[in-house]
């Protein structure tokens, strides 16, 4: 007997059936990455009957809440997609001596403010935070560094100044509550 196969059976067909597992994994892998941050992430997710109040010139307008769709955080870099009224960037003094902030977000569960950034340089991050945002019950802020407790920063008040190792990505600034 010949060990050779008739030809269009064998090899393809496993192919074909590790490219559809492979399609599956992927798919259950998104749904669970979009339901995950939207749930327990730093993404809040509003429901139609939540409002946004904006200001106005001298009035306040207060209009319903943009939609957002969990599919769009399915990505390494999820903030970029969120509504730019949930990123503090313009609500927040700040300024870095090298590189980029990304984006501003309080975190509710963790009653702190996330910080995105890009840094290829080591670099100083100032931040002047607002008690209309986050705020500390002792005065004192807690920083978190790529997941890593930060011990090299100052504090004056209510501003930050917080050294930064090149290539940092994640900055948490922690008090005791945030406002959202």
């Amino acid at each position: 007997m010949s060990d050779t196969l008739p030809k269009g059976h064998g090899k393809s067909k496993n192919r074909n059936d590790s490219k559809i597992g492979i399609s599956i994994a992927i798919g259950i892998t998104a749904v669970a990455l979009a339901v995950g941050l939207g749930y327990g992430g730093v993404i809040p997710m509003l429901d139609e009957s939540s409002t946004v109040t904006q200001p106005a010139s001298s009035a306040t307008v207060t209009q319903p809440a943009p939609m957002t769709s969990s599919a769009s955080y399915a990505t390494d870099q999820y903030w970029l997609n969120t509504p730019s009224d949930r990123n503090l960037i313009d609500q927040l003094d700040w300024s870095i001596s090298s590189g980029d902030v990304m984006g501003m977000y309080l975190d509710k569960g963790s009653s702190g403010l996330i910080i995105y950034t890009d840094t290829v340089d080591d670099t100083e991050l100032f931040v002047g935070l607002n008690a209309d945002y986050i705020g500390s019950d002792d005065g004192i802020f807690f920083i978190i560094v790529d997941n890593q407790e930060h011990e090299d920063y100052e504090q004056a008040g209510m501003d930050l100044y917080i050294d930064l190792p090149a290539g940092a990505e994640t900055v948490e600034i922690i008090g005791s509550y945030v406002i959202l």
